[in-house]
């Protein structure tokens, strides 16, 4: 067999596998039942479970309590968290943003901007979300403790627990990761005993968000 020859056998080898290729791609995209599943689709619940877990352990070893979910009425307003935990410093709220894409913060406005691969939203700061949410337990706490609960301190803290997030916010934007915030809980701050009568704040919380 000449060189000629072998080289027109290897050519027609090269062209039916192309056609074959071909072939397989055209059959398979007229089989195919709908869009393929989009890892990278906007979701709001990554790693939330986790997080609240984690939070339940932390009071567990310290000796707190925590009240999760907690679905908060104030006088006027009510807040939906994720957890609260009652500590012998004070009350702890958490909003866990299980946000998947890109967080970017604008300053002095109203709203966020989360971005995926599906488009821009929307998202209200969560600064002056955890300023409200505290308000609302404070009113809690005086509706259902009287005034013997009116000086708790109350705190409110943002996690965004994602493990893929991108967060464009300034360094002083006191918001958290999953790491970042247990670590933050380990602080003095958080651990240090101020005289207060936890199960008397516990049980006005609980009593509030409807919890056994």
């Amino acid at each position: 067999m000449n060189t000629t020859a072998i080289l027109n056998i290897a050519g027609a080898i090269v062209v039916l596998a192309i056609v074959l290729l071909v072939f397989f791609f055209i059959l398979r995209s007229q089989n195919d039942d709908g869009p393929r599943p989009d890892k990278h689709k906007p979701h709001t619940d990554g790693g939330v479970a986790k997080m609240v877990a984690a939070l339940g352990r932390y009071a567990s070893m310290h000796g707190f309590v925590m009240i999760a979910p907690a679905a908060l009425q104030g006088k006027e307003k009510e807040c939906q968290l994720d957890a609260v935990l009652v500590t012998y410093a004070g009350v702890i709220g958490v909003r866990c943003m299980g946000h998947n894409g890109e967080i970017f913060a604008n300053t002095g406005e109203s709203d966020w901007l989360w971005v995926t691969s599906k488009g821009r939203s929307p998202l209200p700061d969560p600064v002056a979300q955890g300023a409200a949410d505290v308000r609302v337990l404070r009113d809690v706490l005086m509706q259902n403790g009287k005034g013997a609960l009116r000086n708790i301190p109350v705190e409110c803290l943002t996690v965004f627990t994602d493990k893929t997030v991108q967060l464009a916010v300034p360094k002083s934007t006191p918001i958290y990761r999953r790491k970042e915030l247990l670590s933050l809980l380990e602080s003095e701050k958080y651990l240090q005993d101020k005289g207060i009568d936890l199960p008397a704040v516990a049980a006005a919380l609980k009593s509030a968000a409807g919890a056994q």
